[in-house]
């Protein structure tokens, strides 16, 4: 499995390879995708294409409905995000600071909530979320991903950044490039660029993203997909032997995005990461608690993830959550021992 904003590569690969059979499949798409990641820059204006419309918007969060066209004279930022993934949630100090930096001249950003999972779908979740995570500016509610096709987009988080005459300029792909982005910003508004430091890469040594239902995930140590929504047994055998693949005990039930725990039982993974995240959820909305331990041993505080005080996360929404971080070079062993109601969707690293 690749992580959401590693597969720019394949992306930035299959433009320059097949730009013509890109064209015929996404004819919508803005033609800006070569200059994307650490070599993106502003596109000549002669290069500049008009921004697709928003279309078919659930909702408007912190906005009355918005339209590109509507957004001329100013510079827009459009990022595409999902709230549950933790490359999306990463990049939201940034986007904090360059709102802050450059509103007053005459820049917004547009979030376009393309959800990755059902959960995501729901506004009452992502009003929720917006607030936890404290995103203050306009946000389109994209349930059905119109928008996001209407971009020929491919990844989260993704950032169109439009010019006063509403054209697409600038495009990143993925978490990072956070220099060259407020460049760009500041390009076009004709604003000195703000001192700030400069990202850092993901490890290309960490431990990819694991996908956990069926409709994209594969179990460890040999272990099978019961029919989809029967309860299935996972007996236990033991310490995982295989790197970077999930292992489950006690009985579950797959649904396709997830895999819902009917018994207490375990979740077990040998990883490479400095910081782990889950997303997972309750059934029933009601609390869940799970403990975990790091190397067969409870979680040191220093290492315990903004959800795991005590090494024990209490589990009420389908959301992300942090477990780990500043782990140590090389493989490690997480343990979560669940109790029955748990949906468990997907690992992250970082």
């Amino acid at each position: 499995m690749l992580n959401r904003y590693r597969i720019v590569l394949l992306v930035v690969a299959a433009m320059v390879a097949a730009a013509i059979a890109v064209a015929v499949l996404r004819p919508q798409a803005p033609p800006t995708l070569a200059g994307t990641g650490s070599n993106a820059r502003l596109l000549p204006v002669g290069q500049r294409s008009p921004a697709p419309e928003f279309t078919g918007i659930d909702a408007w969060i912190n906005s009355p409905p918005l339209s590109v066209s509507g957004l001329r004279g100013r510079v827009a930022l459009i990022d595409f995000w999902t709230f549950s993934c933790v490359n999306c949630v990463r990049t939201i100090p940034h986007l904090q600071a360059l709102y802050s930096a450059y509103r007053s001249r005459g820049f917004v950003i547009i979030g376009v909530h393309s959800p990755e999972f059902d959960f995501e779908k729901m506004y009452a979740n992502v009003v929720a979320a917006v607030g936890r995570r404290g995103v203050t500016w306009p946000v389109a509610v994209d349930s059905e991903m119109a928008t996001w096709n209407a971009y020929g987009n491919q990844v989260w988080p993704a950032e169109y950044l439009l010019d006063q005459r509403g054209r697409v300029t600038y495009v990143n792909l993925g978490e990072g490039n956070y220099v060259q982005t407020d460049s760009a910003v500041a390009s076009l508004l004709g604003a000195s660029v703000r001192p700030m430091p400069s990202s850092t890469s993901a490890s290309n040594q960490l431990t990819p993203e694991l996908y956990v239902g069926s409709a994209r995930g594969q179990l460890g140590d040999g272990e099978a997909y019961g029919p989809m929504g029967q309860p299935t047994e996972y007996v236990d055998p033991g310490p995982p032997q295989a790197h970077d693949q999930v292992q489950i005990t006690g009985t579950w039930s797959d649904h396709g995005q997830y895999l819902e725990s009917d018994t207490p039982g375990h979740v077990r993974l040998l990883f490479r990461a400095t910081d782990v995240f889950v997303v997972m959820g309750s059934s029933g909305g009601q609390p869940l608690n799970v403990s975990v331990t790091l190397d067969v041993a409870a979680v040191p505080t220093a290492l315990s993830g903004a959800a795991v005080p005590a090494s024990e996360v209490s589990v009420s929404r389908q959301d992300l959550y942090a477990l780990l971080r500043g782990i140590t070079p090389g493989y490690h062993l997480i343990d979560l021992t669940v109790p029955a109601g748990l949906q468990l969707y997907t690992f992250t690293f970082g």
